[in-house]
């Protein structure tokens, strides 16, 4: 019975969840993208040159990886990478 595929597997998909402050912080976050983590961002309370720079650095991120991203609310962006694609309801 070697030959038996389970029906149901168990994704292992892990989140990670950031409010960064500074730009030195998001270095470190970056992280979880290249060890394949989605990443949710909240940069809401930030100001706004400062909430553009960490959301720039984390698209170039992504894209580096082929990975995607997309603002999910006001400041708040979702960060994927490459083996996990957003799709968006229509």
């Amino acid at each position: 019975m070697d030959n038996l595929i389970p029906l149901h597997r168990k994704s292992t998909c892990e989140i990670c969840l950031s409010q960064p402050r500074s730009l030195v912080e998001v270095k470190a976050t970056a992280q979880s993208l290249k060890q394949g983590q989605l990443l949710l961002v909240n940069l809401a309370n930030l100001p706004l040159t400062t909430a553009l720079r960490i959301s720039d650095y984390l698209a170039g991120s992504a894209y580096s990886l082929s990975g995607q991203f997309t603002e999910v609310g006001n400041g708040v962006y979702l960060f994927a990478p490459p083996s996990i694609s957003i799709q968006t309801a229509t």
